[in-house]
């Protein structure tokens, strides 16, 4: 049996035949466009002096007129149906805008709230001046086009990136509870716990199973003298992970309730229990991208919209047997052109590219943003499926407002994770270039919450301005793309993947040796 080295050797290598590949394409292309663009324009003459002949000796025809030997219909009728289908989906989906702001509405940004305009970025990752249109200016862009160095406009991104670009690494604390705590007390976290009313320290964990096997999606309830102070979910391990006192109310928990039985706590943190065939077989898969798209999001965002193109790719082809659907969504802050943009669930996986296509980086200009809004719109303002395995990657570089700045805004927060959690809404941050102390603790909270992981860009790659390292034990730095696939595919028990250990891609010089 071939070593680990080994097998993550052969990826490696596949991923630069791949890369080196598409270069010598590109290239190839290039010199054959001039000869394709002459021989087009010498067919267009040729069917432009065919059609001012046949229109000089003949009758006027009627397109609507089946057998008419100048009009194709087939194409037009595909596209009329297509285009009526599309329309009639649409009206479906619960699709919208959370605080739009007209162009004629002058009231904002205020004072408070600078909009800073957009980020822009050339193709080596240089960063231009803010411009009032996004992507690359246009002039540049044609530049750039011209030479070959971007693929538009049919390309994920203005700076053709690609996948397997961006570097991360992963951790869970609620399989890691005694460094979570110790974390927790230190001087640091200390103070965001405080400011921030955010103590989950305070963890009891359950694993339910039918004597054999791990059940699935099964709710635990944890009661304090008969009130439910807490609800969550199994996850394809059988764990569910419950939280008590988290904003100082001095409750304490005596049993937890899986189906019918109540089991008494008895002062233990971490219960097993035996609940004959409460588990429900996964079947369907419920995949959310929330996606911070404000200016400071400019430096990374092109990159992480190729890796995440890749990742709904690739996830909706992991197990046919399962019911995929997948919801991507964008949030800026208040005085932007919208707090929070976002799409229903879709079965067509084409669609979500294009959205996520059609996104850019503006607006801002404060550190915090609307993540408050995002979670709440996240959890309550989309039809999850019960039965699905449910995941919320929600990407960012910045925390939610302040108590100080939007009263009740950290109380708004905790009741939409406990909902979350309620309901297994697994939230799993992103976290970006820009993230400091308090946002980690922050997105990590969430996580451990909602029996979720903590997935972060690392500063590997060299994409991006500078990635807080995270406060986490030894882990393995991988690609973002496989990282995120490979955790897709562990919630849903599809299977559990080797950690990829990231390495740079060939440099320039290695992949100029290989065209010819």
């Amino acid at each position: 049996m071939r070593s680990y080295d080994e097998r993550a050797k052969d990826i490696l290598a596949k991923r630069d035949e791949k890369v080196k590949e598409n270069l010598i394409k590109r290239r190839r292309a290039a010199r054959l466009g001039v000869i394709a663009a002459v021989i087009a324009l010498a067919v267009a003459a040729s069917v432009i002096a065919v059609v001012a002949s046949r229109a000089a000796n003949s009758k006027p025809v009627d397109p609507g007129v089946v057998g008419t030997e100048t009009t194709d219909t087939s194409n037009t009728t595909e596209n009329t149906e297509t285009s009526g289908t599309a329309e009639t989906e649409a009206k479906e989906y619960n699709d919208g805008v959370i605080g739009e702001r007209k162009t004629s509405d002058t009231s904002s940004p205020a004072g408070d709230i600078v909009d800073d305009g957009a980020y822009y970025w050339k193709s080596d990752g240089r960063k231009t001046s803010p411009e009032p249109s996004y992507g690359l200016p246009e002039a540049e862009a044609d530049a750039e086009y011209e030479k070959g160095l971007i693929e538009y406009p049919d390309a994920i991104n203005a700076v053709d990136a690609v996948a397997g670009t961006l570097s991360a690494g992963e951790w869970k604390d609620a399989v890691n509870i005694s460094d979570w705590k110790k974390l927790l007390s230190s001087e640091n976290w200390s103070r965001y716990v405080g400011a921030r009313k955010l103590d989950t320290s305070n963890i009891i964990t359950v694993k339910v199973s039918d004597g054999e096997n791990a059940c699935y999606n099964v709710p635990v309830k944890l009661v304090a003298a008969q009130e439910v102070i807490y609800t969550a979910k199994t996850d394809i391990s059988g764990c569910a992970y419950l939280f008590y006192n988290i904003a100082g109310e001095n409750k304490t928990p005596d049993s937890v309730v899986v189906g019918e039985e109540t089991i008494e706590l008895d002062g233990k943190t971490e219960l097993e229990v035996n609940a004959a065939d409460a588990g429900i077989e996964v079947t369907a898969l419920d995949l959310m991208l929330m996606i911070d798209t404000t200016g400071s999001m400019g430096d990374e965002l092109e990159y992480i919209k190729a890796e995440l193109y890749d990742v709904v790719q690739r996830v909706s082809e992991a197990d046919k047997s399962i019911s995929i659907r997948v919801s991507v969504n964008f949030y800026r802050d208040k005085g932007d052109d919208y707090v929070v943009k976002y799409y229903d669930f879709r079965t067509n996986i084409n669609e979500c590219i294009e959205q996520l296509k059609e996104q850019h980086a503006d607006g801002g200009g404060d550190t915090p943003e609307a993540v408050h809004t995002a979670l709440e719109n996240a959890v309550s303002g989309h039809d999850w499926r019960d039965n699905a395995v449910k995941i919320c990657f929600i990407v960012l570089d910045a925390p939610p407002h302040s108590e100080s700045e939007i009263q009740g805004i950290n109380s708004g927060i905790l009741k939409t994770v406990k909902a979350a959690a309620e309901q297994g809404i697994r939230i799993i941050p992103v976290a970006s270039s820009g993230v400091d102390g308090e946002t980690e603790f922050l997105l990590r909270s969430y996580a451990v919450m909602t029996g979720g992981t903590y997935v972060f860009i690392t500063n590997d790659s060299g994409v991006g301005f500078n990635h807080k390292e995270a406060e986490v034990g030894e882990h393995t730095v991988e690609y973002l793309n496989n990282c995120m696939v490979r955790v897709v595919c562990e919630y849903c028990g599809i299977y559990t993947g080797e950690k990829v250990p990231y390495t740079p891609p060939a440099s320039q010089n290695d992949i100029d040796q290989f065209d010819d």
